[in-house]
């Protein structure tokens, strides 16, 4: 007997599992149903899916579909196009969106890269003004101990290899890089060099001759009577400078910032300022026989004489006086507010 009732619950135990396993069957369909189901909600919607059942469902049963039935239909496919558009457009828009916003966060590190990598430069090359001390303070023991205003050869080659030495450079002004590399150094040398009263003809053959002033930052620089010939000032900064009687014989000054000088009887004899930005400076008595002044800009100038285009013209020769009749004009204004008399500039046409 007992035997037999155990029989019974092994055999029972047996079509438990084999029921739920034919239930986990039938659960399948449902399940992979009801996603489906999910789906084709999400993608036509509601509305549209009630609007296809009354469509079909008025179809079966009179054989003809309604304008009614037909205008909530298409109502309703244009509604879901619209939101499958818009959620499409979305979704191309976001990595565009990401990647602009990547790319202008590249771009902002990319500049601090180089504003880092321009200090770092700039701080090595700075470093260099301790050096030119000691060759300054050497070229002034030595004139003081030979008493005769000149330094020896091998001093004189320290200088021109401190001037090539000195590179220009961009450094920050505010929380700006300058647009264009230029070498204060090289300015400050050149300045103490004029300062120093060293013999003219042994500065210009032994020193300004051989070295490097190009790219020179002499901002508001005080040379008044100094003896620059030959000197090359290409792509220099001399803005606001007083250069009153200074010797600039031959020299080059292409493409310099010259705007605001004081070139009052100063001599640029045979010198080079093609393309220089000679905007406001003062031109009287200055010396231009000989002088190349092609696309040089001339805004405000003054000058000492009313037919000064034509004089640079017709007697001196001028390279460049042709275009620069053609561009300016000479009048007579108030140089200052101050002024009591007018004075000739030239104006643009």
């Amino acid at each position: 007997m007992n035997d037999t009732i155990e029989s019974i619950k092994k055999e029972n135990i047996i079509l438990k599992a084999q029921l739920e396993k034919l239930n986990a069957k039938k659960s399948r369909p449902k399940n992979t149903k009801g996603i489906l189901k999910f789906i084709g909600t999400l993608i036509a919607g509601k509305s549209l899916k009630q609007s296809i059942y009354n469509t079909i469902e008025e179809f079966n049963e009179q054989r003809k579909i309604t304008i009614d039935t037909t205008s909530n239909l298409i109502a309703s496919l244009i509604r879901r196009l619209t939101r499958i558009g818009v959620m499409g457009l979305l979704i191309a828009i976001l990595p565009t969106t990401l990647m602009f916003y990547q790319n202008r966060l590249i771009k902002k590190q990319n500049e601090k890269i180089e504003i880092q990598s321009h200090l770092a430069e700039a701080s090595r090359r700075s470093s260099q003004m301790f050096i030119m001390g000691e060759v300054l303070s050497d070229v002034n023991s030595e004139m003081k101990t030979s008493g005769s205003y000149k330094i020896s050869n091998t001093l004189a080659g320290r200088v021109v290899s401190l001037s090539r030495a000195m590179k220009p450079y961009r450094y920050l002004v505010g929380n700006t890089l300058i647009e264009k590399p230029i070498s204060p150094e090289r300015g400050q040398l050149l300045i103490t060099l004029c300062k120093s009263k060293m013999q003219p003809s042994f500065f210009v053959d032994e020193i300004l001759q051989e070295s490097d002033f190009t790219k020179s930052e002499l901002i508001n620089a005080k040379l008044r009577h100094a003896t620059l010939r030959d000197i090359n000032l290409q792509e220099s900064n001399l803005e606001g400078s007083d250069l009153m009687n200074v010797d600039l014989q031959n020299a080059n000054l292409v493409n310099s910032n010259l705007k605001h000088l004081d070139l009052d009887d100063a001599n640029l004899t045979n010198a080079n300022l093609e393309d220089a930005n000679l905007t406001g400076s003062f031109l009287i008595r200055t010396k231009l026989k000989g002088a190349n002044l092609t696309n040089v800009v001339l805004d405000s100038v003054k000058v000492a004489r009313a037919d000064w285009l034509h004089y640079i013209k017709d007697e001196l020769k001028i390279k460049g006086a042709d275009a620069l009749i053609e561009n300016y004009k000479i009048d007579s204004v108030y140089y200052y507010k101050s002024s009591k008399f007018k004075k000739p500039m030239l104006l643009k046409k």
